[in-house]
């Protein structure tokens, strides 16, 4: 994802593009991709993540101090402004014509409901159980299409960057607790990055069995020919700038949603030991 390829021609690679992406083309593409549907979800998704961490670090649970916390930290708005301002910041250089072109066609609109359909539905655990049971049931029946989706995910590298995404995200959620003087949460800089690393392992095989279940799931509907061109697309110089730019964009805002959530922890959970 954050590869960089030089020319062999030394002033070729200061070349000033033919058209840089402008604020009216990030405009267009995270409205033909349906970004603030997205982060909607991802809210449903932190707000219910939430719960369980609260039911395993709090004294008391999920209280309404906890609740309101949450819904503050996971500010809709804010969320897409910090998002937008990474991605615009990304790839400023770029020229994104062609995905926008891709993302504003009959074929990818339907993609982009596709995939927000099957994200919203997945907020049902029943739903994402029976999804993971789809993925395993593909898998012992070595369905041609796992080949399409595995090219998919390799074409936008999501199980490493979203694993990288998920550490660092882990990281910050403890020096967000240590930062903010939780007892017991005295961890060195050191200690934190080997307790992190450690569940490298976990949360590599989590997020493969999440991504394939979610796109199995997804694209069910489309013919192999559309998921084809899909992955084209994702191949292309800029497909590739557009997820590098997602990536560099999503990054910030989890880490910096994960530290607040381990200061508010760390704050709530002390004031309810006294």
């Amino acid at each position: 994802m954050r590869q960089f390829v030089t020319t062999a021609l030394f002033g070729l690679a200061f070349a000033v593009p033919v058209q840089a992406a402008s604020e009216d083309d990030v405009a267009r593409l995270f409205d033909a991709m349906r970004v603030s549907d997205v982060i909607e979800i991802m809210r449903e998704e932190g707000l219910g993540y939430s719960e369980t961490l609260a039911e395993e670090m709090l004294p008391n649970g999920a209280t309404q101090t906890w609740q309101d916390s949450v819904s503050r930290i996971y500010n809709t708005e804010a969320m897409e402004a910090g998002l937008t301002a990474e991605f615009s910041e990304a790839v400023k250089d770029e020229d994104l014509d062609s995905v926008i072109a891709f993302f504003e066609s009959e074929l990818g609109r339907r993609i982009v409901d596709l995939e927000i359909s099957a994200r919203e539905a997945l907020l049902d655990p029943a739903v994402e159980e029976a999804s993971h049971d789809n993925f395993e049931q593909h898998l012992q029946d070595a369905d041609p299409r796992l080949d399409l989706v595995t090219a998919y995910i390799e074409a936008n590298d999501l199980v490493d960057a979203n694993v990288v995404g998920a550490l660092n995200s882990n990281f910050a959620f403890l020096r967000g607790l240590a930062e903010a003087g939780q007892n017991g949460a005295a961890m060195t800089e050191s200690e934190m990055l080997a307790s992190v690393w450690a569940q490298e392992e976990d949360v590599r095989s989590e997020t493969r069995m999440w991504l394939y279940s979610y796109l199995l799931m997804a694209y069910a509907p489309l013919e192999d020919d559309e998921l084809e061109a899909y992955i084209e697309m994702s191949e292309s110089d800029a497909g590739r700038a557009m997820n590098r730019g997602l990536f560099e964009g999503f990054d910030p805002m989890f880490t910096g949603i994960s530290a607040a959530l381990g200061a508010e922890i760390a704050e709530i959970g002390s004031g309810e030991e006294l």
